[in-house]
């Protein structure tokens, strides 16, 4: 029994570092982006800020994707079919979003 808060806790910081990790590397994206624009007429500015919010917008759907990974290696099969649920759900929103 003292192994499940144990692996939890594991659960928890791995997907934080994910959660961690994109939030910096978009907000990276942008400042530079946002910082670089009026300075230079250059399109690179832009595709800097995009990157950023793509890269925003795709750190939840990573998080589902590490956690589901976790919990197929952990044998959680439960919470490893909810994550696909998760998955398969975001994938229609995004496909559907895309042909509207």
């Amino acid at each position: 029994m003292n192994q499940e808060p144990a692996k939890i806790m594991t659960i928890e910081s791995i997907l934080a570092r994910v959660l961690r990790l994109g939030s910096i590397i978009a907000g990276v994206l942008l400042a530079i982006g946002l910082s670089t624009m009026p300075l230079t007429g250059a399109p690179y500015p832009r595709r800097l800020i995009m990157a950023g919010l793509i890269t925003l917008l795709l750190t939840p759907v990573l998080r589902v994707l590490v956690a589901g990974v976790v919990f197929v290696k952990e044998r959680d099969w439960l919470f490893a079919l909810f994550c696909l649920v998760v998955l398969c759900a975001l994938t229609a929103g995004v496909t559907l979003g895309l042909v509207v």
